[in-house]
């Protein structure tokens, strides 16, 4: 099958996010798109949920919110987060996001390079569960 370049997000790999915290879909990385220098997910986290704090080593990350609001903690740093707002979190900086108890938060997610996107295909809700 060949890689797509168009992906609708009906079609994208869905699963159930870390800590059964709500949904990720991947929509481009390399197995569906052949980017090999990033990839882009669109997730959901239930309205409510308290993140647990974890890090990427190697990856960069960015959100953009779409809908929803919440409190992103980056290195301890509380940052206010809502619609129409961008987020990065640097490589190997600990972080976490709690959500408003109202509405649902939904995102867009950016991993560069990628490679968290393959451990939540991998195991869903245990993708960054301690070793």
């Amino acid at each position: 099958m060949g890689k797509k370049y168009v992906v609708p997000l009906k079609d994208a790999v869905t699963g159930v996010l870390h800590g059964k915290a709500g949904t990720f879909r991947v929509l481009i990385d390399e197995e569906i798109s052949g980017a090999k220098h990033f990839s882009l997910l669109i997730n959901t986290m239930n309205a409510g949920v308290k993140g647990s704090e974890h890090k990427h080593a190697d990856n960069e990350h960015c959100w953009y919110i779409l809908s929803g609001t919440g409190t992103m903690y980056i290195e301890g740093k509380s940052y206010r987060i809502e619609p129409q707002m961008a987020v990065f979190a640097p490589a190997n900086k600990m972080h976490k996001i709690d959500v408003d108890p109202d509405e649902d938060l939904t995102y867009v997610l950016i991993y560069a390079p990628p490679g968290p996107e393959q451990q939540l295909k991998e195991k869903g809700a245990r993708a960054f569960d301690e070793k």
